[in-house]
């Protein structure tokens, strides 16, 4: 998708060295892609600390047993 906007040069000359991307393009996808990467991981993070697990130890290795034996 083509799209125009107004960056701070400053800013993206960073992104571009710290990138290591050849095109303005390239450091934009890598920057963004990075950005999404990381609201999913802060996502699962938080899910995490949320997650009520009422596991049973003895039940849990019975259930293995039973798909080993088939």
């Amino acid at each position: 998708m083509r799209t125009t906007i107004d960056l701070p040069e400053g800013l993206l000359d960073e992104v571009l060295r710290t990138t290591g991307a050849t095109t303005r393009r390239e450091a934009l996808v890598a920057v963004l892609e990075d950005f999404l990467r990381r609201q999913r991981l802060r996502r699962v993070a938080e899910a995490a600390g949320g997650l009520d697990l009422d596991l049973d130890v003895r039940a849990l290795r019975a259930a293995g047993e039973e798909r080993l034996d088939g």
